[in-house]
């Protein structure tokens, strides 16, 4: 009886695991797509006014809504304080992301709760001056009207100043699929609209960097443009971001990545790595500690939370693209008997370092993933550089460096004075802003200037963590080894090793640097300095 038993449940469960195997393999078959897209039917996508600087008001009671429990849709605008919310999803609909319909485009009005300092598209006065639910805004188009101008206006939207970068719902068909408790709905295709230069803009961030600004950007993106091209890193399968690039097949887009270095160099390499046939162009909102990259393109060195996301939208629009070279680098570690075992490809964007300045990047990146980093800020995380850099002063990790590594600039050997660390640069911005390379220049005219789509690499030697401290307030200047379009490099000992920010412990092995290809990047004309 027991054997019977026992023989049943066996069965059951091979049974469920074949049920569970026929499943998998029919969703591979038929290629489910990834993207998946809120049902903005059953809710509003809710988040907390604790951050938000002007008064707002219940869409539904009309109340004053307290900085502690109101809440506001960052998609649509409607507000609601806690009671109100299920009566706000049922009666108020939220921003549409997709359609079924080739007809024009409706207004779809928002009462109250106006942006600050806004005028009347109509009769150009300002609106929201009274207190309560007063005058309208559109949520897709962002134009605000008196109650007494919403009749002289079109009741056609034509998306407004954006419209080229926005997404509109007719474009975009979903499909409905079910998942093991609840409906779905996935993107399958984009119809591009009939619109000329159109150049929609993919906006990626995780809401859980930059001390919190990641949330706040997504937030401010979603109302401004369709909520499904704004992109959350720490809720969508990564690959997600660039299947909107795949289905809009021959439009060329623009992604705009909020992060730091290794965020953005992440983009870059799957851009590379998807071979997608129209290569998005790609700007930055800077979230990171060093935001090299974003220096260099003209985005800044930190973000502005205070900054109107208009602002960078405009700024995008007048943009020029701009190329950047991609490095290969390959990495081939010796065995334990020295021979070489599997190799390793990477792909750097701004500048490639051994010895001690990537030992001090490693240092402060362990810090970081520790369960004891609590709190995160630009400031703290500086400091803590700080730290580790006067760590290394008197541990000094990588002291004799150069008998430990051997450098090969176009195959030619290169003579190493008593280093501590080898920097290759692709950009002018290293450690936070530091353009190495040009630091007194003048005087060597042996050497040619820096560019970052050249085909070139610079490299220099920093003779210790003190050094590196004077080159970050200028007291110095980096030891020139020279520039090349190919390099070698023998770690002998292990040591500490970064790529675009991106630290490891790095064995014995030989690395190689090569010329790849050019990324598409957006560079702000007006602060760039390139």
């Amino acid at each position: 009886m027991l054997e019977d038993g026992c023989s049943t449940i066996v069965l059951c469960a091979l049974f469920s695991l074949f049920f569970i195997f026929i499943l998998h393999l029919f969703r591979y078959l038929v290629k489910e797509p990834h993207i998946h897209i809120r049902d903005v039917t059953k809710e509003h996508n809710w988040k907390s006014i604790k951050r938000e600087t002007k008064a707002y008001y219940c869409s539904i009671c009309e109340s004053l809504l307290l900085n502690i429990s109101g809440l506001i849709c960052d998609s649509c605008g409607v507000c609601a304080d806690p009671t109100c919310v299920k009566i706000a999803d049922k009666q108020l609909k939220c921003k549409l992301i997709t359609i079924n319909t080739n007809e024009p485009m409706k207004h779809h009005w928002i009462k109250g709760n106006l942006p600050l300092n806004v005028m009347c598209d109509i009769c150009n006065e300002e609106c929201d001056v009274e207190p309560g639910q007063t005058d309208w805004w559109c949520c897709w188009c962002q134009r605000c009207v008196h109650d007494d101008c919403k009749p002289k206006l079109s009741k056609i939207c034509d998306f407004g100043k954006f419209r080229l970068m926005i997404i509109p719902p007719s474009s975009l068909e979903v499909i409905n699929l079910r998942s093991t408790v609840r409906r779905r709905l996935y993107l399958c295709s984009i119809i591009p609209p009939s619109w000329p230069q159109w150049n929609p803009l993919i906006v990626v961030a995780n809401k859980k960097s930059g001390n919190n600004d990641g949330a706040e950007i997504l937030s401010l993106f979603r109302r401004l443009l369709n909520p499904a091209q704004v992109v959350d890193l720490s809720e969508r399968d990564p690959v997600a971001v660039l299947e909107w690039c795949r289905l809009l097949r021959k439009v060329t887009c623009t992604v705009l990545v909020a992060g730091g270095d290794g965020t953005i160099a992440w983009l870059l390499n799957a851009i590379h790595k998807l071979e997608l046939e129209a290569i998005p162009s790609v700007a930055i909102i800077p979230l990171g500690t060093g935001n090299d990259l974003s220096r260099v393109l003209g985005w800044g060195k930190e973000h502005d939370p205070n900054k109107d996301p208009r602002d960078i939208l405009q700024e995008i629009q007048l943009a020029q693209k701009i190329e950047l070279d991609r490095w290969t680098v390959t990495v081939k570690p010796y065995g334990g008997l020295g021979l070489r075992s599997s190799q390793q490809i990477f792909y750097m964007y701004n500048y490639l370092s051994v010895g001690v300045d990537a030992q001090v990047t490693l240092n402060f990146h362990r810090t970081r993933e520790s369960r004891f980093y609590f709190y995160s800020s630009r400031l703290f995380n500086k400091l803590l550089y700080l730290c580790f850099g006067m760590q290394q002063v008197v541990e000094r990790d990588c002291k004799n460096l150069n008998k430990n590594i051997e450098l090969y600039l176009d195959d030619e050997k290169v003579d190493l004075p008593s280093i501590e660390s080898i920097v290759i640069l692709n950009i002018p911005s290293w450690a936070a802003g530091v353009d190495l390379w040009n630091m007194g220049l003048e005087g060597y005219e042996k050497y040619g200037k820096q560019s970052i789509n050249d085909g070139k690499l610079e490299v220099v030697a920093l003779y210790s963590s003190f050094h590196m401290a004077q080159l970050q307030v200028g007291l110095s200047q980096p030891y020139r080894l020279g520039q090349a379009s190919s390099i070698k490099v023998k770690i002998i000992k292990s040591c500490a090793m970064q790529i675009d920010g991106e630290p490891w412990y790095q064995h014995p092995c030989e690395f190689n640097i090569k010329y790849c290809n050019k990324a598409t990047m957006l560079v702000n004309t007006d602060k760039k300095i390139i």
